[in-house]
């Protein structure tokens, strides 16, 4: 186990040597206080509230006799939960990187002979990839809480709002609806980075790696509505990342629950660490 920390902490420490790695950071917070600049001195706010509660949502607020609430921190830091999209690009991007660096610059060799063994090397670089991932999505949270809190304010410090939490539209704590965003974010990053990880060890190179989990990523409800017709469709990955829209009861394709979708996922996530890892431990490295 202390080698594996050992490791980890390397492989962390060795990501923010990049220069790349600091410009994400600063990338998020350009795209953070660029919004709220927006928001907050070009946008009508009321215009954007109008066009987020009406329907079903503005009803709900009506029938559970809430108010609907102010543009604050909490807005604004919900608004930017769907940042992590885009870090999902990032890590799919380090994902690849931190396998097809080491085949690049011929490291892998030297990697290879240190006492712990490839499984340990390799799990060390994928725990190191989530690490990273978390301290972004962290990064994230805290830096909207700080800049919504700089230019809207805030209303309470645990508002209740109205959303659906998959049995239709209630009466929950913004805390908890936020935590849900972000797990169903989650999914997504999960299952692309570990394959762009897999692809980049199938293949020792990056741009592969990147360019197939990028496309399955943005591309994802094109290619699940082209195959809905078929009987395939809804077994490919691409027909359950969106896993938060199923939750809800609308999914891409008619007649996925939830639950199915869970086990999909599960199998292609298995899928993608079994090939990865029994490649990696089986490969040659000699030649490299």
């Amino acid at each position: 186990m202390s080698n594996l920390s050992q490791l980890i902490k390397n492989e962390f420490i060795k990501l923010h040597h990049y220069k790349s790695t600091w410009a994400m950071y600063i990338i998020l917070a350009i795209l953070l206080i660029g919004g709220a600049m927006i928001t907050n001195f070009v946008a009508n706010q009321n215009m954007l509230f109008d066009e987020v509660f009406q329907g079903e949502l503005a009803q709900a607020y009506q029938s559970l006799g809430l108010e609907i609430p102010t543009y604050d921190m909490w807005a604004f830091l919900s608004d930017n939960i769907s940042n992590i999209s885009f870090i999902t690009i990032l890590i799919i991007v380090v994902a690849a990187k931190i396998i097809s660096n080491e085949y690049k610059w011929g490291t892998i060799k030297l990697l290879l002979i240190r006492p712990a063994g490839r499984g340990t090397v390799l799990t060390s670089k994928y725990i190191a990839v989530f690490l990273f991932a978390a301290v972004l999505i962290l990064y994230t949270i805290i830096l909207s809480m700080i800049i919504g809190l700089i230019f809207f304010g805030v209303d309470t410090w645990n508002p209740t709002i109205v959303d659906n939490m998959g049995s239709g539209y209630t009466e929950v704590s913004i805390l908890a609806s936020i935590g849900k965003d972000i797990l169903f974010y989650l999914v997504p990053l999960i299952l692309l980075a570990t394959l762009s990880f897999m692809i980049a060890i199938l293949f020792k190179g990056s741009a592969m790696a990147i360019a197939a989990s990028i496309v399955v990523f943005l591309a994802a409800p094109v290619i699940t509505m082209l195959v809905s017709q078929y009987e395939v469709g809804k077994y490919l990955l691409t027909a359950h990342l969106d896993l938060q829209s199923i939750f809800e009861g609308s999914p891409l394709i008619e007649g996925t629950s939830f639950g199915f979708s869970i086990a999909v996922l599960i199998v292609y996530y298995v899928v993608f660490m079994a090939v990865g890892w029994l490649t990696f431990k089986k490969r040659d490295v000699a030649g490299n």
